[in-house]
């Protein structure tokens, strides 16, 4: 079991990802080669993993990860040039600008009307199915600022280190510090000009989201609601679990980039003895400083209304 070294991952951006993906035999479903009207359906000899073998690629993940750790492959490691590895480096810094300047266009017609949403949850909490589907937000009025997004978005440009036997997404932890850095720039800018935006996090530490709502007060934001999703611990880990599978069985098939790996200790960590997870503890704790908040409870089938601050366009009546 391997992972290819810092020289060998090193090039990353467009051409870098062409490269690899030049490299593949014409049968896989990534190559250039590859019969496209095949990625409509199975790929010949591809199925599903087993349950067994499910386990034991999550195993070979969470190995591979640890290796390329210890190899000082994690981006703010390879990419920046100070020791305390907040300095990138030039043609990296040139990498965020031009993948800010996407995102941001792709907010062209959101309005600056200084409104803003915080989505809290613990990962699997389900705050997109919420927001769209219970909540009443119109997604296109908001630019989403999310950094499991941006990884997604560094995938798509070659900019996730490659380890030999996983996909772009099961590496992406590997830039959980930049994405959260470019995340953040993509922030600032949103708040100087007034955009509305929706900050979706797990709301993991009181530090953070308090840290975030001053951000959105001090660039006079007079509005800031929270919408929080409340799922158990247990519940996270399934669901993480499942997308994870879904996605690299879709990947293996020609579709996508795979799925992000959350190992179930990183889950277990946000257990809270009081309020189920770390992240409901931070909602209580910071609900008050909110002009408004609505709380789901979306550990079943379907998202139910648990509780609200007098919010009136939600879809469902709290008990």
């Amino acid at each position: 079991m391997g992972v290819d070294t810092p020289t060998e991952v090193v090039e990353t951006g467009v051409s870098s990802l062409r490269r690899r993906l030049e490299k593949l035999p014409d049968n896989h479903p990534a190559s250039p080669n590859y019969d496209r009207d095949k990625r409509a359906g199975q790929v010949d000899g591809v199925r599903p993993l087993t349950d067994a073998e499910h386990a034991e690629h999550v195993a070979d993940v969470r190995a591979r990860l640890d290796e390329a750790r210890k190899a000082g492959l994690a981006t703010d490691v390879q990419h920046t040039i100070d020791l305390k590895h907040e300095i990138w480096s030039d043609e990296r810094e040139a990498q965020h600008d031009a993948l800010l300047e996407d995102l941001y266009a792709r907010a062209a017609s959101v309005p600056n009307g200084r409104e803003a949403i915080i989505a809290g949850g613990i990962s699997g909490a389900g705050k997109t199915t919420v927001l769209t589907g219970h909540a009443g937000i119109d997604l296109s009025r908001y630019l989403m600022i999310n950094p499991d997004a941006v990884k997604e978005e560094m995938a798509r440009r070659g900019m996730v280190p490659e380890v030999r036997c996983l996909t772009p997404m099961e590496a992406s932890e590997l830039v959980h510090e930049e994405s959260s850095h470019i995340a953040k720039r993509l922030a600032h800018r949103a708040h100087a000009d007034g955009k509305n935006v929706i900050w979706d996090v797990t709301m993991s530490k009181v530090s953070s989201a308090d840290e975030r709502i001053d951000w959105l007060r001090n660039a006079g934001y007079s509005r800031i609601e929270c919408i929080f999703v409340d799922i158990p611990v247990e519940v996270s880990k399934q669901r993480a679990d499942s997308r994870h599978r879904q996605a690299h069985d879709a990947c293996r098939m020609g579709d996508g980039l795979g799925g992000r790996y959350l190992p179930p200790g990183m889950i277990e960590a946000q257990s809270d003895e009081v309020w189920g997870t770390k992240n409901r503890s931070t909602f209580e704790r910071l609900k008050r400083r909110f002009d408004a908040w609505v709380l789901y409870d979306n550990a079943g089938t379907r998202p139910v209304l648990a509780d609200h601050s007098g919010r009136t366009d939600a879809t469902e009546e709290a008990p």
